[in-house]
């Protein structure tokens, strides 16, 4: 059974939207070179290590085509190695060459996405802290990026704006500059959600403590600052490092002690993956 997010009415809007986009009013290609009844089979094939995301979405795009079946050798979630078979299709050829690109797009990318979460997640396994990502997402792809984080073992930050708090400098710029006038400001009229407040200095995480917030977020601080900040906050709030950091420097984040990292590049600057869809024809 696939995850919920793909029955997602944005989903189902992208799903739509991404054929329009591509498909338009008809393949003219296939139309003017492929017969109408030809059949053929197609396998989805993982070209380097990775991890697998998107198969259902794959399906879909090709149920929407109409005339495929897809018979899955893969899950989400998936780590497998070059030359694994994820998925055979098999039916309408003028479907498959319609739906090719489309598939792969979407495949490669959240593969991409999950295949760097879990090296991530790796890099820092044995520690305790917790790789997440952020609201930097391509847009019309938050839920499925998301997904794709959750494949790889990472977890989400705040799916948007309208489920948690989170103080940051711009707010306090444009709202008065009373940082404890902006927290509990927060707190009376969202009091049911999260509240994490942003801090650049040891001065300000001494002053977000005082706030009593549920995490205070250290923004671009060296791994020194971020031990000083561990060891002035001694527990009394979670701490989660965001601003610069990559796949190298993780464990230098992790040896600081702080509990969470939230990393933009797991979906802005995630590399696709290779997957490839060779298609052959069926004989009557």
């Amino acid at each position: 059974m696939s995850d919920p997010v793909f029955d997602d009415a944005r989903v189902t809007a992208l799903l739509d939207l991404a054929l329009r986009e591509d498909v338009g009013h008809g393949d003219r290609t296939s139309e003017a070179t492929v017969p109408e009844t030809a059949r053929a089979r197609g396998r989805l094939l993982a070209k380097q290590r990775l991890v697998v995301c998107g198969l259902p979405l794959a399906e879909r795009v090709f149920a929407r085509l109409g005339g495929v079946a897809i018979a899955l050798h893969a899950a989400d979630g998936d780590v497998v190695q070059p030359g694994t078979v994820l998925a055979v299709l098999e039916g309408t050829a003028r479907s498959l060459l319609a739906g090719e690109r489309l598939a792969l797009n979407f495949l490669q990318h959240l593969s991409g996405v999950a295949t760097l979460t879990r090296a991530c997640v790796d890099k820092v396994r044995g520690t305790k802290l917790v790789v997440r990502d952020t609201r930097k997402t391509v847009p019309g792809l938050r839920l499925l990026e998301k997904y794709a984080v959750r494949c790889g073992g990472g977890t989400n930050h705040r799916m948007g704006l309208d489920d948690a708090i989170l103080v940051k400098d711009n707010h306090l710029a444009l709202g008065g500059g009373n940082f404890d006038a902006a927290v509990h400001a927060a707190r009376t009229r969202f009091a049911s959600l999260p509240l994490e407040v942003e801090a650049r200095t040891l001065a300000e995480v001494e002053r977000a403590v005082a706030a009593k917030p549920d995490l205070i977020l250290l923004d671009n601080m060296t791994p020194d600052d971020m031990r000083k900040a561990v060891a002035l906050v001694a527990g009394r709030v979670p701490l989660e490092a965001s601003g610069g950091i990559t796949l190298e420097n993780l464990p230098a984040v992790a040896a600081t002690g702080v509990g969470y990292v939230a990393m933009g590049q797991l979906t802005h600057s995630a590399p696709a993956v290779d997957i490839s869809l060779k298609l052959e024809p069926l004989r009557p």
